[in-house]
């Protein structure tokens, strides 16, 4: 049974982990994005205009005038950035990728029976170990396992790093018995 794989850390990697780990379910955007706008437009309804102190800002700008189409753009990024933040978040990663410690390096995951271990094969001194009961979730992509660690780490196990799909089926199996139970697995 395979216990261990090795392989190159790359771009790609550390953008699906960034985006994955970043991604919320479309309905707790949707809520998060309606909380966010309804809490702005109490707060124009409260505020007093500039050009008429018995308006509001909210009436201002509902009137259309043209002062007010930055704030309404600036309204609409604020919904877009909501809505697809991870996107966002998976941009910053693939231009800082190359100021990471592991860019391109060679990784060895080695699964155990207190829990996982990755170390750079190349003597960089990058060695992490974390227990199965860190893992907070599985995500399992179509090119790649996700072990999370936390809200913004973890570890992913690309299905190229194996040379056949009943190795990578032997490590997945193998992954999800020694996860403890109620670990969330989710299928993105």
């Amino acid at each position: 049974m395979s216990k261990s794989v090795r392989f190159r850390f790359g771009r790609a990697d550390w953008v699906a982990l960034s985006t994955t780990l970043a991604r919320r379910p479309w309905h707790f955007r949707v809520v998060t994005l309606v909380a966010s706008l309804s809490v702005m437009v109490f707060v124009m309804a409260w505020v007093r205009s500039d050009l008429d102190p018995n308006r509001s800002m909210l009436s201002d700008v509902l009137a259309g005038e043209r002062k007010w189409w930055p704030f309404v753009g600036f309204l609409g990024l604020f919904s877009a950035g909501m809505m697809f933040r991870h996107l966002l978040v998976g941009l910053s990663a693939r231009f800082g990728f190359s100021s990471m410690p592991i860019a391109d390096r060679e990784i060895a995951v080695d699964l155990d029976a207190e829990g996982v271990r990755a170390v750079a094969t190349d003597g960089s001194g990058f060695d992490w170990r974390f227990t199965w009961n860190d893992v907070t979730r599985l995500i399992e992509t179509p090119e790649r396992l996700i072990l999370a660690t936390g809200a913004r780490r973890g570890l992913p196990i690309p299905r190229a790093a194996f040379a056949r799909d009943v190795d990578f089926e032997r490590f997945r199996k193998e992954l999800l018995a020694r996860l403890p139970k109620g670990v969330p697995h989710d299928r993105a």
